[in-house]
């Protein structure tokens, strides 16, 4: 167990066997801990029949399948949690823990806010999970004249004062070893990790 692990998430996902061998390479290269699995639009019947191709082979290994929006399919399934994403717009967070309960995971992307992070904590998340794309930074964590903080600065203050889990976003591989020293338990690769995952090596 090194001091973070590997969380990876997939492309919105329409067809599972197109996906399943960039799924396996992609496993063998940098065994993750969770696989966020996200899914394209699609009606209900078909969704559940991508699902159940991607679990088993994901599962099989150990490996935890969070599902991503999508809690109540998450818990038909038998996926291992949910992640909401900054779009999602079923409910709060505290919401979704009730429809869970206590044996699912939940995580919530909060993007650059201390604020959502706290918020998510409290009602319920699991994780939270740092990144671009979400909640701008609170205001008074901006100076005036200074660039809003990274998601890598925000998780080193988080790992430094609060016991829930934290993941951050890598948005290319040069940026793996500032993300691996933030204190980070969790690390995602963007979405091209599927396509080139060699190039993600992980610093010792």
């Amino acid at each position: 167990m090194t001091a973070y692990d590997i969380y990876l998430a997939t492309p919105a996902l329409r067809d599972a066997d197109a996906f399943l061998p960039k799924l396996a390479q992609g496993l063998a290269t940098l065994p993750p801990a969770a696989v966020l699995l996200r899914l394209a639009d699609a009606p209900e019947p078909q969704l559940v029949s991508l699902i159940q191709k991607i679990l088993p082979v994901v599962q099989g290994q150990d490996i935890a399948v969070l599902l991503e929006d999508r809690p109540a399919l998450a818990k038909k399934t038998g996926c291992d949690g949910v992640h909401l994403s900054p779009r999602f717009a079923g409910g709060s967070v505290r919401d979704v823990r009730k429809l869970l309960g206590d044996d699912l995971q939940l995580g919530v992307a909060v993007g650059v806010s201390r604020d959502a992070a706290m918020r998510a904590g409290e009602e319920g998340a699991d994780y939270i999970c740092f990144g671009a794309g979400g909640a701008p930074a609170d205001a008074e964590d901006i100076l005036p004249g200074t660039p809003e903080p990274t998601p890598v600065e925000l998780a080193k203050w988080w790992c430094l004062v609060m016991e829930l889990p934290a993941v951050v976003e890598v948005p290319e591989p040069a940026q793996l070893a500032q993300v691996a020293a933030s204190g980070a338990d969790f690390m995602m690769p963007a979405i091209t990790f599927w396509d080139t995952p060699q190039a993600w090596h992980i610093p010792a």
